[in-house]
């Protein structure tokens, strides 16, 4: 995909076509609920948006912290600039982590097989629960 020219111009310092750039925009501490939430630009002119996993991933090396304790609530893509914004939580410890953190963010922030796979047994829960109503 080729970038005009025009473009390429008024770009940040630091950002070129073809390479992701992840820089931390907003940083506030949350002490209530023992985390960090962060607002996140990507830059990836020429490439398309990065996954969940991939921002999770990227995030945890940059911070220095598990990947267990960073999930990604969303991500917003500007059209036609490569450009995204991304909202983070960083917890304290992860398990308090899924305590505050609703489920469908938490399956949004697992591999897909693994997601897949908790969501058949809530399905499987639910039907037996029904069942056990009509008797």
């Amino acid at each position: 995909m080729s970038i005009p020219e025009s473009l390429v111009k008024v770009l940040p310092e630091g950002i070129e076509p073809g390479k992701i750039v992840y820089k931390i925009v907003e940083d506030r501490k949350n002490p209530l609920l023992r985390r960090r939430e962060l607002m996140i630009e990507i830059w990836h002119i020429g490439l398309p948006t990065p996954t969940r996993l991939e921002v999770r991933q990227k995030v945890a090396e940059m911070l220095g912290v598990d990947v267990n304790r960073v999930f990604v609530r969303h991500i917003y893509t500007e059209f036609g600039w490569g450009k995204s914004k991304v909202e983070v939580h960083v917890y304290d410890d992860p398990e308090f982590g899924k305590k505050i953190e609703p489920l469908y963010i938490q399956l949004r922030n697992m591999p897909k097989e693994e997601a897949e796979k908790l969501r058949e047994e809530i399905r499987q829960k639910k039907a037996q629960k029904k069942k056990k109503k009509k008797k």
